[in-house]
């Protein structure tokens, strides 16, 4: 599998959020509780679990008070890897299935260490290169699509030295098969920008 694709994703102001729960639909929280069960985000009624059945290392924290104001529910915690090189989240899968997988990173200043401007580190789908995440002071989104090669598929925060590697949330949605023809089990796509078309309905005025 190699990352060497690129795809550019574009929203309709007025689609509809997710509701449901529907099979290969996985939402995490990196750095909720363990022994917590779990929260719907009032927002948009996703359904959000602790990260502790998906990861086995990392250090749970919350952002700094200050950095609170404004910001959903999954971004007031992350999940930090002091040790090791390499730390992953097994994610659900079924193999032949394709994927969208979404990795969120803010900062947030949980360490206190005020270090987002020179924070980085990478991250990996599987064996694979997928993008470097760069702190900075708000919040980072990291996208690939993929079609899954076993059970589970390894998301991977890479130490290169530069930094603690962290997350703040991690989501997995199963996408139809039609979508997307270029993602093959031999060739994922990382997402290169976001856009918004705007609404689905236009009004006109008429001249009289």
């Amino acid at each position: 599998m190699a990352l060497l694709l690129f795809f550019a994703a574009f929203a309709l102001s007025a689609a509809t959020h997710a509701v449901g729960q529907p099979a290969g639909f996985l939402s995490i929280d990196c750095g909720l509780e363990a022994n917590y069960s779990g929260y719907t985000d009032t927002i948009h009624g996703i359904f959000y679990v602790s990260d502790g059945s998906y990861v086995d290392a990392g250090e749970n924290h919350g952002v700094a008070a200050d950095q609170e104001s404004g910001r959903i529910r999954p971004d007031l915690t992350v999940r930090s890897f002091p040790s090791g090189v390499r730390n992953c989240y097994a994610l659900p899968t079924n193999a032949g299935n394709k994927y969208l997988v979404r990795v969120v990173a803010f900062y947030g200043n949980y360490d206190g260490k005020n270090s987002s401007s020179s924070l980085q580190f990478d991250l990996h789908l599987g064996s694979n290169y997928w993008d470097t995440v760069q702190a900075g002071s708000t919040k980072q989104v990291y996208e690939a699509l993929f079609v899954a090669w076993a059970s589970w598929a390894p998301v991977c925060l890479i130490n290169t030295g530069q930094g603690t590697p962290f997350v703040s949330s991690v989501e997995l949605r199963m996408l139809g098969s039609e979508l997307y023809p270029h993602v093959m089990t031999n060739q994922s796509m990382r997402l290169h920008f976001r856009d918004i078309l705007g609404p689905t309905t236009v009004s006109r005025s008429v001249a009289r």
